[in-house]
């Protein structure tokens, strides 16, 4: 496999920010899209061989996040802070469970989108798993675990995370 490597670059008149170490597995033109001013910090990795990833104006990806969108799709909206050493995962290992017999792992992969709206902040050590959709204007605590769909206007804590004060956002 081929990575791509990364500092400090500007691509197609676009401010994108990408700093020290960050890699990136494949750059083709349907699988990764970038949108106005972006932020790679150190030590980035998305890994989006067959998957879609795409992040949109005045986003940044915090240092150490890992990107797994392998297959399926990771798309982040705009105004969104990702804190670091956050896991973004859109495919990943599985096991199968037969009527509460004991656990099998064979070679189950699940797949999942991932969307995270406009005005989001996540906090450090978070970890976003497949078929996630955070909407628009939602606060997630570091070193939360975030599954399935939440709701506009919340901040998030815990594993897995669930709301624990209505937040209102003030542009």
């Amino acid at each position: 496999m081929q990575w791509i490597y990364f500092q400090y670059v500007k691509i197609k008149n676009k401010d994108i920010l990408f700093d020290k170490n960050v890699r990136i597995s494949s750059l083709k033109k349907n699988n990764f899209k970038c949108i106005g001013k972006i932020a790679f910090y150190h030590g980035v990795y998305i890994q989006n061989n067959r998957g879609v990833f795409s992040i949109g104006n005045n986003s940044h990806l915090g240092a150490y996040t890992y990107v797994n969108v392998c297959h399926g799709q990771v798309k982040i909206g705009e105004d969104v802070a990702i804190g670091p050493h956050c896991n973004i995962i859109a495919y990943s290992n599985h096991y199968l469970n037969e009527n509460g017999e004991s656990v099998k792992f064979v070679n189950a992969r699940i797949i999942g989108n991932i969307i995270i709206g406009n005005n989001v902040f996540i906090g450090a050590n978070c970890t976003i798993l497949p078929n996630t959709s955070i909407p628009d204007n939602v606060l997630i605590a570091a070193g939360s675990i975030v599954k399935d769909k939440l709701d506009s206007g919340y901040i998030y804590a815990g594993s897995p995370a669930r709301p624990v004060k209505k937040y209102e956002y003030k542009s």
